[in-house]
């Protein structure tokens, strides 16, 4: 708009110069200043439409005063296509939402109709350049519908993507990947609100054996057996349960003390016996289970993940050690079974 004065003002005749300043410094800047102001509100993303819309509404009438004005006191026909190029770059380029657009079009060609309908401000062109504008405008009102399809589209395909990106592809737990970002956030909310955070490593037992004996296909319906035990046990929107490698997993879980935590572990070992699958392939194991390895504190902001997650995986090497099939709490370093 500044470009435009400092063109305009060489090609204006002199009776229209006053008026021509009062749209654009009186009216037009003092709408865009309002505008900018507008950005640095905190909730300004939530009503940038609309106020891109009002201001581009107001910017556009403040031209059409303009237009009629020049018109009555010079019988200067003022340029139009500068509130069309107005409308072109707040629709593409500051990305005004098809619904506004929608309102934007409507409004634009309701004042201009009536300034050409009103006024022969352009002669026997004014019909023409009245469906130069509407055209113009209806045609960027279809550019903008399928921009937002585009990006729509996109946005769906990248959410996809962030999806599939931290989802263990065969038991649909979170990733090794995923597990490390949510570890870190439940972690600092832990030490926020003082809460005890437990965390669980969880080993199939022998699960070589079984994968050798029996198979892979049998070997992954094993691994997802494991995936829903651990989603029936650990359920609440405060655990995280991933699969962290082969047939190792981890839980994350916010809330519970020693006690709590090690009922949930029996509970994961319960869900294993109910199951009764035969492992004869294994080294005294008779049927599928697994060993855990826990840890339940409270931590505060100098506590690193990497040492809770040690403490949790030494206490499952004990499991492993004292027998499998039971699960170690690192707090007690004493091995229980079920």
């Amino acid at each position: 708009m500044m470009s435009f004065i400092l063109v305009d003002l060489t090609v204006i005749p002199e009776a229209v110069k006053r008026v021509y300043l009062i749209s654009r410094l009186g009216l037009q800047l003092p709408m865009l200043t309002v505008f900018f102001a507008l950005t640095f509100l905190p909730s300004y993303n939530k009503i940038y439409h609309l106020v891109l819309c009002s201001s581009l509404l107001g910017v556009c009438y403040a031209n059409y005063w303009l237009i009629v004005q020049c018109w009555k006191i010079a019988e200067f026909s003022f340029s139009y296509e500068g509130t069309f190029l107005y409308g072109l770059y707040c629709m593409f380029i500051m990305r005004l939402s098809f619904k506004y657009s929608i309102a934007f079009v409507l409004l634009s060609i309701v004042g201009f109709s009536a300034v050409v309908l009103m006024y022969p401000v352009y002669d026997s062109f004014g019909t023409v350049n009245l469906g130069f504008v509407s055209l113009g405008l209806f045609i960027s009102l279809v550019g903008v519908k399928q921009i937002e399809n585009l990006f729509a589209r996109f946005a769906q395909v990248n959410e996809k993507l962030v999806h599939l990106n931290q989802i263990d592809q065969l038991t649909g737990l979170y990733n090794r990947g995923a597990l490390e970002r949510h570890f870190d956030r439940m972690l600092s909310l832990a030490a926020r609100t003082n809460s005890p955070i437990s965390i669980f490593v969880i080993d199939l037992d022998n699960f070589k054996d079984f994968n050798d004996g029996y198979g892979h296909l049998r070997g992954d319906e094993v691994i997802q057996i494991q995936a829903t035990i651990l989603n029936q046990v650990f359920n609440r929107d405060s655990d995280i349960v991933a699969r962290y490698g082969g047939e190792e997993f981890v839980v994350i879980s916010l809330g519970n003390d020693l006690l709590a935590s090690e009922a949930l572990a029996a509970n994961v070992l319960r869900g294993w016996q109910l199951k009764k699958i035969k492992h004869a392939k294994g080294n005294g194991q008779s049927i599928v289970n697994c060993s855990i390895g826990l840890i339940s504190t409270r931590v505060d902001k100098t506590t690193q993940k990497k040492d809770l997650f040690d403490q949790a995986d030494k206490a499952l090497y004990q499991a492993k050690n004292t027998g499998r099939a039971r699960y170690v709490s690192a707090s007690e370093d004493i091995a229980l079974s079920y």
